[in-house]
């Protein structure tokens, strides 16, 4: 679905709302998403690689813990485990964050006269799905591998349905205006610096791919099924976002129309444009919301695993307390918890700055894409020279397309990290700011302070 470019949920307030993309900016992005699905796909290879040797919850910082020299093993291992969590409680709140923005930009699409949203309503439409998230992985968590496979088929279903809506009844635009046409409207001087910067929206898709390797301990053959789940969902999302790229961007109308919906989503008035239909247009939305609803229980699930097998591992604050498994629920509660009220003291960014959603985003690609470098780099310096043939699993890229997939993966995170933390226009406000090297750089300080005053006393190294 295209990305929202402002956490902001009314025109009304006091500052105007950012421009939420152009014309232009879409056809960037169609571009970007091309070249972001090769990086990922390289990415997304180069971990399937490591997964089967070391199939744990804890994910990147085990491997980076194995693949280093033993002088790196536990500074480099720590880091990498406690920024895998920032990056992962960052990138599952984003989903929350959407779903509930929109849930409320839906009573505003049905109350067009009467409703006027205001950000601490949508903060707490945010806080209302990270509470049913949590009360899932809490006691349904039976249910859970259910609603998941619903979700699913939710997401399969209504991207046909939102497909042949667009296809048979929205206007069409020429191949020309898709392919062709550019120009710089972000405000940056450099064209290249402003096709850069529209990174953020294309890489944002792909992320989560990981989450497969944190529940290593709780699927069948995590050596086979892991690496499946990591390169097949890059795969097949993949193309699936690069069809609904060419069919949003010649179904689009009038994009003024689009930027100046009252409920500060174009995607929803596209849909209402199509349709010409409240209802029509709210079943097309509600798809897209419960998507992201049910990848926030999903993404609860990877997340408490990944910072309940740090507290194993003594590696966390109270590691006792949140390496505790419920005799009955027999999931991590505290662990679960803790990941929910840490990403509810996030939605307060969006009480004081316009652009929250970008930067909650900026912070997701930051901590997920620095968890995966770590690992990719050891495995290029150190893994190959020490595995055998055997200890690399049913997954092995080789002696010489492992390395090269693995330089162009490198290569690609460099780029992605560097970019992600611009603002996306220019010029730069207190309300438009991308703060997310603020948040991150705060959470690695916290880290920092934590590690070298009691943490390198506990943790030793994780189980494996």
């Amino acid at each position: 679905m295209p990305s929202e470019k402002s956490a902001s949920s009314s025109p009304s307030d006091e500052e105007a709302l950012p421009e939420r993309g152009t014309t232009e900016e879409l056809r960037r992005d169609f571009s970007l998403c091309i070249i972001t699905f090769l990086g990922t796909i390289a990415i997304a290879c180069s971990l399937a690689e490591i997964t089967p040797t070391w199939p744990t919850a804890g994910g990147q910082y085990h491997w980076v813990h194995v693949l280093a020299p033993k002088s790196h093993k536990l500074l480099a291992s720590w880091f990498t485990g406690w920024i895998s969590i920032g990056g992962q409680t960052a990138l599952t709140a984003s989903a929350a964050f959407a779903a509930g923005l929109q849930f409320q930009a839906l009573i505003t699409l049905n109350n067009l006269d009467s409703c006027v949203p205001a950000r601490w309503q949508g903060m707490l439409f945010y806080w209302l799905v990270l509470v049913y998230s949590a009360a899932v992985n809490i006691w349904d968590s039976r249910v859970l591998p259910h609603t998941n496979l619903a979700s699913g088929v939710i997401h399969v279903v209504g991207f046909v349905a939102i497909m042949v809506v667009m296809g048979v009844i929205a206007p069409k635009h020429d191949a020309r205006f898709i392919f062709v046409e550019f120009s710089n409207t972000s405000g940056w001087a450099s064209d290249g610096t402003s096709w850069l910067v529209g990174l953020l929206s294309t890489i944002y898709p792909f992320l989560g791919y990981d989450a497969a390797c944190h529940l290593a301990e709780e699927m069948p053959l995590p050596s086979r099924n892991v690496p499946l789940a990591v390169v097949g969902s890059v795969f097949v999302n993949g193309v699936m976002g690069l069809g609904f790229a060419i069919m949003l961007l010649f179904s689009l109308g009038d994009l003024n129309d689009l930027l100046t919906s009252p409920t500060g989503f174009p995607f929803m008035q596209l849909f209402l444009n199509i349709t010409s239909n409240k209802a029509g247009a709210t079943v097309l939305i509600l798809i897209v919301s419960l998507v992201a609803v049910a990848a926030n229980a999903a993404g609860c699930t990877s997340t408490s695993r990944t910072f309940w097998a740090f507290a194993r591992d003594s590696a966390a604050p109270c590691s006792r307390l949140f390496a505790r498994v419920d005799p009955k629920l027999q999931v991590p509660v505290p662990a679960i918890i803790a990941v929910t009220v840490s990403q509810m003291l996030l939605g307060l960014l969006c009480l004081g700055n316009s652009t929250a959603f970008n930067v909650i985003l900026s912070m997701a690609i930051l901590g997920m894409y620095a968890s995966y470098i770590l690992p990719i780099i050891y495995m290029v310096l150190y893994g190959r020279k020490k595995l055998n043939r055997e200890q690399f699993g049913p997954f092995s890229m080789g002696t010489v397309l492992g390395p090269v997939v693995n330089t162009v993966a490198l290569g690609w995170l460099v780029v992605a990290m560097t970019f992600s933390t611009f603002p996306s226009v220019q010029p730069v406000t207190p309300q438009n700011m991308n703060y997310a090297v603020v948040v991150m750089g705060s959470w690695l300080a916290i880290g920092t302070v934590y590690f070298f005053a009691l943490g390198r006393k506990k943790y030793v190294g994780p189980v494996l």
